[in-house]
């Protein structure tokens, strides 16, 4: 694996939090509006299975309203739940804009953010259901094996995981995360960045997660795809997951990739350990729903 020079994390570092204090900025202002709606959807994970491709994909859609300096992941229900919902809602379009936009397309706007941490955060989703009970959730789904191996490739590369070797980082996880799940649901303030950053294996067994998400929300309201199938039938895909939003479909919204990391292929021995890790809740997952997942097969 090729270590990325320190100049590249230090500037990737700089131009977010440059995007952060734009953001802040603006929020202040938008913030004294209290007439600003919920979101109507939220795509709420899983990390590194495609989330940024499908929003950017659905945010080209005639009826779909942009979000504050086009923001796409709020993080409001995991890192940043000590703020106020007015907080939240200020990302989105005011009451007024949403119904001028309706006065002069005709159209139902629609509006929506992708954070995808908010399904492997304990709190997350009974925090969404109590902010935005009637939001419509979408769940992509991505082996798992290869799920980990991007999401440790992008820490690396983003300059928040300084371990290379992807063994290692892997042996580390339990010692990283332990006790954090139970502090995250008694502390809303807290944030944790091992828990967000470090979580390789955990945020692929899936069944649980997903789980605790129908806890909270109607299956009718929670439209699961695997991340295969969505890149494998585009098309198809993009289709059926604009209907569950309420949306005409428009076959001119295409899926494009974003965010993608380098291919890497671990040794023999560590792609076993993450197959053997994930057999159980794959099974619990297969059980669980009642679509093609193709990595199950």
């Amino acid at each position: 694996m090729n270590k990325k020079p320190n100049s590249s994390h230090l500037y990737r570092k700089l131009r977010r939090n440059g995007r952060e204090i734009l953001l802040e900025t603006v929020l202040a202002i938008r913030n004294q509006d209290n007439q600003r709606p919920p979101p109507d959807f939220i795509i709420a994970g899983a990390q590194r299975c495609g989330t940024t491709s499908l929003f950017r994909a659905l945010a080209k859609h005639p009826a779909i309203m942009k979000n504050v300096i086009d923001a796409k992941g709020v993080h409001y229900f995991d890192t940043n739940y000590h703020r106020k919902p007015s907080w939240y809602f200020a990302h989105f379009p005011s009451k007024k804009q949403r119904d001028s936009f309706h006065s002069k397309t005709g159209k139902r706007s629609v509006v929506g953010e992708a954070s995808p941490y908010y399904l492997f955060h304990p709190a997350a989703a009974e925090r969404i259901a109590k902010t935005t009970p009637e939001v419509k959730i979408i769940v992509l789904l991505r082996n798992p094996v290869k799920r980990a191996i991007s999401h440790h490739l992008h820490m690396v590369w983003e300059g928040h995981e300084h371990e290379e070797d992807l063994n290692k980082a892997l042996d580390l996880e339990a010692s990283r995360l332990a006790g954090l799940e139970e502090r995250l649901l008694m502390d809303e303030k807290l944030v944790s960045r091992p828990h967000q950053h470090y979580s390789y294996l955990s945020r692929g067994h899936y069944a649980g997660q997903l789980e605790r998400l129908f806890k909270h929300f109607d299956r009718n309201n929670v439209l699961v795809m695997a991340t295969e199938t969505l890149i494998e039938q585009s098309e198809q895909s993009l289709a059926e997951i604009q209907s569950f939003l309420g949306l005409n479909v428009d076959p001119a919204i295409k899926l494009e990739k974003r965010n993608s990391s380098a291919k890497f292929t671990p040794d023999p021995e560590t792609l076993e350990r993450l197959q053997l890790e994930y057999r159980d809740s794959n099974s619990q997952l297969r059980d669980m729903l009642d679509i093609d997942i193709p990595w199950l097969d």
